[in-house]
Formats: C-alpha cells, sequence, structure tokens
C-alpha cells in the first residue's frame, strides 16, 4: 500500500484529535456594528462578544469598557443617519434637525437611553447639535437663545422616546411608550373628567408622532418669542 495514501488514517490506538476551524476574524468597526444589531437597549460585552461567536476577553482588546464600545456605537449609528442642511429660517432648521433625531432614535431603539445618560460622550453626536446652534446663531440667535432653543426641541425629543423604554425591549421605545399608554388607558378613563375622555381617548389611540408634532409644534411657537424677527 503506498504509504502517502494511508497517512491520513488514525493510528491505530490513539483518538483522532478534531481539527480546529479557523477562529472568526473581528476588527473594531465590526464589533461596533454588532453592537447597533444587538440593540442599544440590550449591549454588554458578553452579548456583542456571543453575537459574534468569539470571547468576550476579545472585546478588551479594542475597548477598555462597555461605555467606550456604546459610544463607538452611537457615533456609528449618527454618522450613518441622514441629517438635513440647516437652511430656510430657524423655525425650519429646527424641525428638520428635531425630525432627523426623531427618526434616528426610532430606528434605534434603547438610543434614547444612551445619550440622555451622559455616560458616554458622542463626538457625532454633539457634531450634529453644534451644527443646529450655529445655524441659529447664523440666523440671528443670541449665543444663550441659540443653546436654549436646541435643548427645548433636543430634550423634548429625547423624552418622548425614554418615557416607555424598558431595558431590553425588543419593541422600539415610541412603541414601548404607546402600547403602555393604550394599556392603561382602559383602566383610567373612569377617573377621568367626562369631558376630556374623548380628547384622551384620540390622543392615546392616535400615531405616537402625531402627537410628537403638536408637542413640537407649541414648543416652536414659544421659541417665537424670543428668536430674531
Amino acid at each position: 500500500m503506498n504509504r502517502a495514501a494511508g497517512s491520513n488514517r488514525p493510528t491505530p490506538g490513539r483518538p483522532r484529535t478534531p481539527r480546529l476551524g479557523r477562529p472568526p476574524l473581528v476588527d473594531r468597526q465590526s464589533i461596533v456594528r454588532a453592537a447597533i444589531g444587538v440593540g442599544f437597549g440590550a449591549i454588554t460585552m458578553t452579548a456583542v462578544a456571543e453575537h459574534l461567536g468569539i470571547k468576550h476577553s476579545t472585546l478588551y482588546r479594542y475597548f477598555a469598557n462597555r461605555d467606550e464600545l456604546i459610544t463607538a456605537a452611537v457615533d456609528l449609528a449618527v454618522a450613518e443617519a441622514s441629517w438635513p442642511e440647516p437652511e430656510g429660517d430657524w423655525r425650519n432648521v429646527l424641525n428638520e434637525h428635531t425630525w432627523a433625531t426623531f427618526r434616528l432614535l426610532d430606528a434605534n431603539p434603547g438610543l434614547a437611553t444612551q445619550i440622555g445618560s451622559l455616560r458616554i460622550d458622542s463626538a457625532a453626536y454633539g457634531a450634529v447639535s453644534h451644527r443646529a446652534v450655529t445655524a441659529l446663531l447664523d440666523l440671528g440667535f443670541g449665543a444663550e437663545e441659540a443653546i436654549l432653543a436646541h435643548d427645548l426641541v433636543h430634550e423634548q425629543v429625547l423624552m418622548f422616546f425614554t418615557a416607555g423604554q424598558r431595558q431590553g425591549d425588543a419593541v422600539g421605545d415610541i412603541e414601548r411608550t404607546a402600547e403602555l399608554r393604550r394599556a392603561m388607558l382602559e383602566d383610567a378613563l373612569p377617573d377621568v373628567d367626562p369631558r376630556l375622555r374623548d380628547a384622551l381617548t384620540h390622543v392615546v389611540q392616535g400615531p405616537p408622532a402625531d402627537w410628537f408634532a403638536r408637542k413640537l409644534a407649541v414648543i416652536l411657537d414659544g421659541i417665537a418669542a424670543f428668536a430674531p424677527s
């Protein structure tokens, strides 16, 4: 028998050693995308490692801790979002910026909580906010008034998404908020003034984005009180 042909046979009495597959290849970018895939409401080093099929200790070669990984994930999500050019009057600038933020948070459940936690410092998100504020300066706002105007709309959109958010939810923040309010509506109505029941039912059962649009309009009307004429 040809010796070479039989060289791959296991030696009698010696157990076969399984061949190990090539370990998954990862880099900083693939880890960040995996974190986004896990979801901002459920990011842990262990969850991201399991998503990639690697040991969680591997992640520490690229990120010192969970907050650093989350910050990188926020940066990537913000960088890949669609942001309008700050054009037109101040109301259009704030309106378009706010709705772009709304779409970003709606597409990434849990992101609003991460941004509002103040535990991360996203350079990309800061740059987007800074551009909106400086656009207001260019339109004649004073420095403090420009910051105030941005804060008013920014805080409203964050609160709108975090009101019903729970860690690890599979549904979006805005959907969770709507679900909670609808679930409570039936029990709450008997204690509500009869004059308010129809309106409250309409608000709670209607599209959340429609109610947010009304809130935003009121805030913008308020900003008009100190906006440059």
